[in-house]
């Protein structure tokens, strides 16, 4: 139940529910698109720790919020640990979309920042992504959570620290001072600096750069090698798929129905007796594994799902590691009859779409689902996609060191 609107706000497809109506917010998501043309999301919270932060100022007539010298300001976009982060802060109104005019202009007056909170309310952040707009939502609420707890130790989130943090020319100084009179001292000193210096410049970006939708930033780095936020002496980089190199509603949207929609044949045509058998009793293992009150299980031993009497009753015989031997035996020398066969297809069958209907990360699900999309991409009948920045990021990868796979959270193998 979504509205599709243009940049014009004409409806370009209503939601599936009649009389729905927009969101009061409306007006302001288009003041966010029309003057930050990177954003692709925005997010409204009332987070009371956003709330919280407007209120920091007693008398509440603050403008804006100051936070710097926090890690966390690395997650906001456009800035880094010693950045003195501002937050406009505008009042608030009777209703939301009275806010327009007051969003408009500061976020015109504060083009770095990626948030605008309102007092007494919540806080408006956007990104270049969904997913960016999300990771800096949640950066600039550990960053309000951080600030109303200095308040209370007595500290100011926006002053520099007089301590406790490394300033880079304290260093040159005390190092200038103990070399003083030592011969070649001055030009060891001026190309210590120099190369601090050039470090400085092609020092990988904190995340979240100002143009790091499409990881442009990082592409323009030091060197076609260089992996930003990689640990210097990583060996070897384990991906995930989902929501790393691939959409995570692909998973939802195209594999997961795609295996029940191949299901039959698979166990039909593509699988032999010896391997319906050892599924079938991996996937009562998976069952057995959940709570009693999983409703997977209620449904198969309540009788809500029409299976056969014998399929209840290997269900509530428990099957462990002393046992699966003694088991798959016994079911094999019953397979040599064709109607016992053909009833162990079927119980796969029943045991896969109860466990798929709720969602179930079974091990024996996981791994049929996995067979069954290797085969689907090796027939060209599956053909996944890539996010378009993760080509670039596998070339900073190349070579020996570090070494790349990816896995995905089905614990299948990693899609051609």
């Amino acid at each position: 139940d979504v509205f599709e609107l243009d940049m014009d706000r004409n409806v370009v497809a209503p939601p599936k529910t009649p009389d729905l109506r927009q969101s009061a917010c409306t007006p302001l998501w288009y003041v966010v698109y029309r003057h930050v043309p990177t954003a692709m999301c925005v997010i409204h919270t009332h987070s009371m720790h956003a709330q919280m932060a407007t209120l920091l100022d007693p008398t509440e007539k603050a403008t804006t919020l100051k936070i710097t010298h926090l890690e966390m300001l690395k997650g906001v976009g456009n800035h880094s640990y010693d950045s003195v982060l501002e937050i406009p802060i505008i009042d608030n109104r009777p209703t939301e979309d009275l806010l327009a005019s007051q969003l408009e202009r500061v976020i015109l007056k504060y083009p770095k920042c990626n948030a605008v909170l309102v007092r007494r309310h919540g806080v408006y952040v956007w990104g270049d992504s969904w997913e960016q707009a999300k990771a800096q939502c949640e950066s600039f609420d550990y960053l309000f959570e951080s600030a109303v707890k200095m308040k209370s130790m007595g500290l100011d989130c926006g002053l520099v620290p007089v301590s406790g943090t490394y300033r880079e020319e304290e260093e040159r100084n005390d190092g200038k001072e103990r070399g003083v009179g030592r011969e070649g001292d001055d030009e060891t000193m001026q190309a210590e600096e120099k190369k601090e210096d050039v470090a400085a410049t092609t020092a990988a970006p904190a995340f979240n750069g100002a143009a790091s939708s499409d990881n442009q930033i990082d592409l323009r780095l030091a060197t076609p090698t260089t992996i930003p936020l990689l640990p210097r002496d990583a060996k070897h980089l384990l991906l995930d798929i989902e929501g790393t190199t691939t959409s995570i509603a692909f998973v939802k949207d195209t594999l997961f129905p795609y295996v029940l929609t191949h299901l039959d044949d698979h166990v039909h045509n593509q699988m032999t007796n010896d391997e319906i058998i050892d599924t079938m009793v991996g996937l009562i293992k998976d069952v057995q594994s959940l709570n009693h009150d999983h409703p997977t299980k209620k449904e198969l031993l309540n009788g809500t799902k029409d299976i056969p009497a014998s399929l209840v009753q290997l269900l509530l015989n428990p099957i462990d590691d002393d046992n699966t031997t003694a088991i798959l035996a016994y079911l094999r020398l019953q397979s040599e009859t064709l109607s016992k066969m053909d009833q162990y297809k079927q119980n796969v069958l029943s045991l896969v779409q109860a466990l798929m209907s709720h969602d179930v990360k079974g091990t024996t699900l996981k791994s049929l689902q996995g067979n069954m999309w290797k085969r689907g991409y090796h027939s060209g009948q599956l053909q996944g996609h890539v996010y378009s920045d993760f080509l670039p990021f596998l070339h900073w990868c190349r070579g020996p060191d570090p070494t790349t796979d990816a896995k995905t959270t089905q614990d299948a193998p990693a899609a051609p």
